[in-house]
C-alpha cells in the first residue's frame, strides 16, 4: 500500500503513453477513414493542454471540441490542426471563426446563411461542416432543413463544404436498432446535399464495422480509457484515481455513519474515512443507497461505501480486512484493479460522467511510460 504525503488529497495520475497506445488502436480500427480526436470539456477533464499535443505527436491532424472557447484554447496549442466546433457558428462570430482558423459545425439554415454571407463578403470560401440530426433529436439539421438545401443550391455559393457528419444516439449497444436506423437516414440525407467527406462513427460507432466508419471517424472516451460498448479490451487504462486514508473507527451495532444516519451498523464494523467527496466531483449517489453497490480498493480488496458521501469525505467497510490499512494509505477509485467502467456501472452513472467531474483539489500527475 503506497502512502500519500501529509499535504496531499486526492490523486489523478494520467498515463499519455496509454492515451497514445488508445488512439494508435482506435486509428487501426477506423482502417482507412481519418482518426480525429474529441478534445471537449477539457479532453474529457485530463488536460487539454497536456492531452492535445500527445495525439498530435501520435499523427491526429483533426480535432473537435464543443465550444468556441475550448477551439481558441486548443488553436493557441496547436496552430496547424483542422478544429471543428461542435455546437455550431454563434450569433455574430463568423469572424472571429476566421480569424482562428475554426471550422462550424454547421447545425441550423440560418448558421449556413451567416457562414455563407460573412464568405461571400470577405469573398473567400471557408470551410464548415454540416452537422445533420438522424435520430438523436439533439444538434443539426433536420431531414426537412435537408430538403430545403437540396432544393435550393444558392446556400452553397461562396463557402466550402469540408464535412457532413452526424452523430449515434445508442453505438454503446452493438445490437440496438437505432444504430442501422441512423445509418440509413445518414446515407439518405447525405445524397441529397454536396460532395463532401462524411462522418458518422463516434467511438462506438468505430467499434459497429466499416458501415459507419466513411471518411473520418471521432473517437472521443475509448480515446481516455473507457468503454465505447463495455467489452473493449484493446483499450488501455489511462487514469488512475486515488484519495487518503484520512482515520479508523470501529462502530458497535446500531451505530450510525455520516449525514441523515443513512447507515446502521447491522453488527459491529471497523470502517475508514477516505478524504474524498463531492467537492472533489465524486458524486453524492455513490453513497449508500439500495441502487449502489459502489466500492473503492485498498490493495485489491473491495471496501463498499457506507453512507452518504459528503463534501470532503466518505465512508467505507473495512471489516473483512485481516490488517487495518494504515492511515495515508491512497485508496485506489478506479485504476489497476477496478476499472473506471465497473465502477460507473456499480454507481449507476457512466465513464464520461466520471472524468469530466474530476475536480480542482487532485493533484494532478501526467506520466508517459
Amino acid at each position: 500500500m503506497s502512502s500519500a504525503s501529509a499535504l496531499d488529497g486526492g490523486q489523478v495520475t494520467i498515463n499519455l503513453a496509454a492515451l497514445r497506445d488508445n488512439y494508435l488502436t482506435m486509428k487501426d480500427k477506423s482502417g482507412a477513414a481519418e482518426t480525429a480526436c474529441v478534445v471537449k470539456a477539457d479532453a474529457y477533464g485530463l488536460g487539454l493542454e497536456q492531452v492535445a499535443p500527445v495525439l498530435y505527436a501520435a499523427g491526429c491532424r483533426s480535432f473537435f471540441v464543443a465550444q468556441s472557447r475550448e477551439a481558441l484554447d486548443l488553436r493557441a496549442l496547436l496552430p496547424d490542426v483542422v478544429i471543428y466546433v461542435l455546437n455550431g457558428l454563434p450569433t455574430g462570430a463568423a469572424a472571429a471563426f476566421a480569424a482562428a482558423n475554426l471550422r462550424p459545425c454547421l447545425i441550423s439554415l440560418a448558421q449556413i446563411k451567416a457562414w455563407q454571407a460573412y464568405c461571400l463578403t470577405e469573398k473567400t470560401a471557408l470551410p464548415a461542416a454540416l452537422f445533420i440530426d438522424t435520430g438523436f433529436n439533439r444538434l443539426g439539421l433536420s431531414e426537412a432543413d435537408v430538403a430545403d438545401l437540396a432544393q435550393v443550391s444558392d446556400y452553397f455559393n461562396g463557402w466550402t463544404v469540408s464535412l457532413i457528419a452526424s452523430h449515434l444516439a445508442c453505438s454503446d449497444e452493438a445490437d440496438n436498432p437505432m444504430n442501422r436506423a441512423q445509418l440509413e437516414c445518414f446515407l439518405h440525407m447525405r445524397q441529397q446535399l454536396p460532395t463532401a467527406p462524411a462522418s458518422l462513427a463516434n467511438s462506438g460507432g468505430v467499434i459497429l464495422g466499416e458501415a459507419y466508419l466513411f471518411d473520418m471517424t471521432r473517437p472521443g472516451i475509448s480515446l481516455y480509457g473507457g468503454s465505447a460498448n463495455g467489452d473493449d479490451t484493446a483499450l488501455k487504462p489511462v487514469v488512475h484515481l486515488h484519495a487518503p486514508l484520512l482515520q479508523t473507527r470501529s462502530l458497535s451495532i446500531g451505530d450510525t455513519v455520516g449525514y441523515g444516519a443513512s447507515f446502521t451498523a447491522p453488527h459491529d464494523m471497523q470502517i475508514g474515512i477516505v478524504g474524498l467527496g463531492y467537492g472533489d466531483g465524486f458524486m453524492r449517489h455513490f453513497g449508500d443507497r439500495p441502487h449502489s453497490r459502489a466500492s473503492l480498493m485498498i490493495d485489491g480488496q473491495p471496501a463498499p461505501i457506507l453512507g452518504r458521501v459528503s463534501m470532503d469525505s466518505l465512508a467505507i467497510d473495512l471489516t473483512d480486512f485481516a490488517t487495518l490499512p494504515a492511515v495515508d494509505t491512497m485508496v485506489e477509485v478506479f485504476g489497476q484493479h477496478q476499472t473506471i467502467d465497473k465502477l460507473a456501472e456499480n454507481g449507476q452513472t457512466i465513464s464520461y460522467e466520471l472524468l469530466t467531474s474530476l475536480g480542482s483539489r487532485y493533484n494532478r500527475i501526467w506520466i508517459d511510460q
